[in-house]
């Protein structure tokens, strides 16, 4: 209802505005209104200004465990601003002999309508999933998957935890019918 509602504004604001400019003579009296809708802007959620959180270059000496190995890795994570400061773009990744280059790509937005964080991912293994989640404090976000996977039930949780602005903590773990088979870690650093 929302996006119908901000798409007819919007469409009644370019027809307004299209027919005010249309032979108008009253110049101030349309760009005072015009000016009044435009330039006030809507107050940035919390959810958001937390997200904020993210932006920046990142590191970390991490740790997964996939299929019972243990891969230790340089883990670097890239955040930037999405649709105008209202989400994040993030890619991450690592090298490792054993498993080669692996890559993400993530877009990350605050849902006005249920109040949660989406998080949705995507990498060059052939998965791509939504995460959904919530701020549990300021600085601790934590998110969710659940799929099925060769018809089991698969979670994936992870939290981030901030550690001041310049450090974030985080945990993966992935469970297949109530088992852990992968899990990761690690304290990143902005660089």
């Amino acid at each position: 209802m929302k996006k119908f509602f901000f798409i007819s504004l919007t469409a009644l604001l370019l027809i307004g505005q299209s027919c005010g400019n249309s032979g108008s003579s009253n110049k101030n009296s349309e760009s005072s209104s015009s000016t009044k809708i435009a330039d006030k802007e809507p107050e940035v959620p919390v959810a958001i200004k937390n997200l904020m959180k993210f932006l920046g270059k990142w590191e970390a000496d991490a740790t997964f465990i996939m299929e019972g190995k243990t891969y230790k890795v340089l883990y670097l994570m890239s955040c930037i601003e999405a649709a105008d400061g209202n989400g994040l773009y993030i890619e991450e990744g690592f090298t490792h002999p054993d498993l080669g280059v692996v890559k993400g790509a993530n877009l990350v937005g605050f849902d006005s309508v249920d109040s949660e964080i989406k998080w949705f991912s995507v990498d060059n293994l052939g998965s791509a999933h939504e995460h959904i989640g919530v701020w549990k404090t300021p600085g601790h976000l934590g998110i969710e998957y659940n799929g099925i996977h060769d018809g089991k039930k698969y979670v994936e949780k992870v939290d981030f935890i901030f550690i001041g602005k310049d450090e974030l903590d985080f945990k993966l773990s992935g469970t297949l019918d109530g088992v852990e088979i992968e899990m990761g870690d690690g304290v990143l650093h902005k660089k």
